[in-house]
């Protein structure tokens, strides 16, 4: 579905009342056949990108990920495949993968791009995901099976603030927590509920339209531990598109092209990577503890 019909939908309380008895009382055979009906053109380019993909990441960072998506997502989120969602973090997620972090937590794991992505690119990494829809499990167990991965992958559900702090404290060496937890990232992210929060690094998608000021709140808690950078989404363009995987769709059908990386996003997305300020204190123990010992010899 285009993003402006969704919309369209989404702000209507009558209009989805109908969708949703659309989904209940239509078995999927008869919905897809509907969205071929009223959609064709932008179908057809949807079945080019997962014939072309076949399952893997098409450009970026992640460029030769497999990938094992929901149907949701597979239909509508085809940025995975063409290697274009969420664009805008491809120089953080450079940075994350230079800086070589031997742990990441993801909460709010989902498909697995990001767990399953720093993964293959970061081979001494290990990565704890939580993921509190039960629906990702197979996918995401699939998606590290495929990427060879799985000897370094823990998979977790429901993370709550208590589940945060045990895991850190289990972490000595520098950590990246990674989260996308639609709103839920004020609770998560509490500096009182999880103290080892101000000495490791954050990479969070940040939702001000289901948390009204959540990015400058978040900003604002972390300005004292954190160096704050924030990042803004932008619309995609033509540019954006792996012309050369695909050069069909850029040539001939240069809208649907665009239309195809669009995320349906609600209000202007942001995200903050936050990069602690200091080290962890068992890393600033061992550095002392080395001086010491430099000391001793001289």
């Amino acid at each position: 579905m285009q993003h402006a019909t969704w919309n369209a939908i989404e702000s209507s309380s009558v209009a989805m009342s109908v969708y949703r008895s659309y989904r209940r009382l239509l078995p999927s055979s008869a919905r897809a056949l509907l969205r071929w009906l009223a959609m064709p053109r932008w179908n057809a380019a949807a079945a080019l990108v997962r014939h072309r993909a076949a399952n893997t990441v098409l450009s970026g960072p992640f460029r030769g990920m497999h990938l094992s998506l929901t149907p949701v997502s597979s239909r509508n989120l085809l940025g995975y495949l063409l290697g274009t969602q969420e664009i805008e973090l491809h120089d953080v997620v450079r940075q994350v993968i230079a800086r070589d972090y031997p742990r990441i937590i993801n909460v709010g794991a989902a498909d697995g791009y990001y767990a399953i992505g720093f993964l293959r690119q970061m081979p001494r990494t290990e990565v704890t995901a939580f993921e509190g829809a039960l629906e990702h499990h197979a996918g995401l167990l699939r998606t590290a099976v495929l990427n060879g991965v799985c000897a370094r992958f823990t998979l977790k559900g429901f993370c709550h603030p208590d589940d945060l702090g045990a895991e850190l404290a289990e972490l000595p060496g520098p950590t990246l927590v990674l989260a996308d937890i639609e709103g839920g990232e004020l609770d998560m992210l509490d500096l009182i509920k999880v103290p080892r929060l101000s000495s490791v690094d954050i990479l969070v998608e940040t939702h001000d339209a289901f948390v009204p000021n959540c990015t400058e709140k978040l900003k604002a808690r972390f300005s004292g531990t954190h160096n704050v950078e924030q990042i803004v989404a932008r619309p995609r363009s033509l540019a954006d598109f792996p012309k050369a995987i695909i050069p069909e769709l850029s040539k001939f059908m240069p809208r649907t092209a665009v239309e195809l990386m669009n995320e349906r996003r609600t209000g202007t997305q942001m995200w903050l990577y936050l990069t602690a300020k200091r080290q962890p204190e068992v890393e600033a123990v061992g550095v002392e503890e080395k001086s010491n010992s430099d000391r001793g010899n001289l």
